[in-house]
């Protein structure tokens, strides 16, 4: 490999996508924890956008469309639908469920990078960005993107991996150890690895909102969806399904907004509006 180290990373990005295209295909039909938070995600940021009421000749993008089921919920929905992925496998999928659902003919798709977007400043009303945040090398770059392309007043719905999520505070040891990494590092006390594999990027809500509002992206609304899987060791806790029903019982919890559940849910959903300029 060679090229700077945000083609690096774009590049291990692309690699594991290209690879876990399938996983990525299965992951909403699965009956384990995963298929539950994903399923619950893609719900949330529906409900967002149907709160819109939108006209279907609103402009959509989606960036990071993976398999497509976002943009084919969006499709059935009446909008048309620009579907944009980095990793050729996912748009791939993303056209060949197109197909298979029957709304192809709504659903445009093409390779772009989130991080200069190739479409023209005010081009959309709507942005959908779920699962793209913790795989951006340069999340305040995209953000840019992502404000240039909407309309005045339009709006986005994203979502990040929280670093407050509670199944990270059960697997302390695994935490503490990374930290403790992470620490020496910067130091200088230990030298940084040659990545080999791609790692997701993690955020507290205050500082991602804190991007959201340098590039003028104003909360409107937001969610905490997802708890578990809850591993100790990196390994699991509980069984799939024992660790479906605490997952159910804590969003109950973090639904009625008891605050200590808002923040340590997995995911954090947000619909933003592109400040008027």
């Amino acid at each position: 490999m060679s090229g700077s180290g945000s083609d690096l990373e774009q590049e291990l990005v692309d690699k594991r996508f290209d690879v876990e295209s399938t996983y990525w295909r299965d992951v909403y039909q699965r009956k384990d924890i995963f298929g539950f938070i994903y399923r619950q995600r893609q719900v949330v940021a529906l409900s967002f956008i149907e709160e819109l009421s939108l006209p279907k000749t609103a402009r959509v993008l989606e960036i990071g469309c993976g398999a497509g089921f976002m943009s084919i919920a969006l499709a059935r929905r009446g909008f048309t639908v620009e579907a944009v992925d980095h990793a050729s496998a996912m748009v791939e999928l993303t056209q060949l469920h197109a197909r298979q659902a029957g709304v192809d003919n709504q659903i445009h798709t093409a390779i772009e990078d989130a991080h200069k977007l190739t479409f023209e400043d005010c081009s959309f009303d709507l942005v959908v960005a779920l699962g793209l945040v913790a795989w951006l090398h340069d999340l305040g770059k995209a953000l840019i993107e992502i404000a240039r392309v909407l309309t005045r007043d339009g709006n986005a719905v994203l979502n990040m991996y929280s670093r407050n999520r509670a199944n990270a505070r059960v697997d302390f040891p695994i935490v503490l150890r990374e930290m403790v990494q992470d620490r020496l590092e910067k130091a200088g006390l230990r030298n940084q690895p040659q990545p080999s594999v791609a790692r997701g990027q993690s955020y507290s809500i205050k500082e991602f909102n804190h991007y959201l509002h340098d590039v003028s992206l104003v909360n409107m609304k937001d969610a905490s969806v997802g708890f578990g899987p809850f591993k100790l060791f990196n390994h699991d806790i509980f069984s799939d399904k024992t660790g479906v029903k605490i997952h159910q019982k804590l969003q109950k919890h973090a639904d009625n907004c008891y605050p200590i559940f808002r923040l340590w849910g997995s995911q954090y959903v947000i619909l933003t509006r592109k400040r008027g300029q």
